[in-house]
């Protein structure tokens, strides 16, 4: 009886471990990308970012010339009756960078609308984008799950 009880509480041991492991990576993650800032232009990583949510079957609507860097998607029917949809906007801190911001819009079936900065999103064009960065992210992101085990 003694050794099942110490089985499960090394399984739940280690089971925090891997939690804790995880939350730590996907914190780096995020914090990140969210500071991150690409070494391109932001035609560059605009065209990316069309391509993505296209690829994600959202319409992003026709902008006009002073909305600039901004994409804005229609919404897209989601599960019971909700739906959601992205505004991308981007910043030029210098000619050859740029940064990008994604907000994600859901409504639920009922009208209420929430808003949200995605950064599983805007690592998602990270990855895309900036593979260099995106690599050192992903091993900085391992190093500190490692730590927190």
């Amino acid at each position: 009886m003694n050794k099942h009880l110490v089985f499960v509480c090394l399984l739940s041991v280690a089971g925090c471990a891997a939690m804790r492991a995880s939350q730590a990576r996907d914190a780096h993650i995020a914090q990140a990308t969210q500071a991150h800032t690409y070494q391109h232009a932001c035609n560059e990583v605009w065209g990316s970012a069309r391509t993505m949510l296209f690829a994600q079957d959202f319409q992003v609507k026709s902008a006009d010339a002073a909305a600039g860097l901004t994409l804005e998607t229609e919404w897209k029917a989601a599960k019971d009756g909700a739906s959601e949809r992205y505004l991308f906007q981007g910043a030029a801190p210098t000619p050859t960078s740029c940064r990008v911001t994604a907000t994600k819009a859901t409504k639920t079936a009922k009208g209420d609308t929430q808003m949200e900065r995605d950064w599983h999103m805007e690592w998602n064009l990270i990855k895309q984008v900036d593979t260099v960065a995106a690599n050192q992210i992903e091993s900085d992101a391992e190093k500190a799950g490692d730590s927190a085990r």
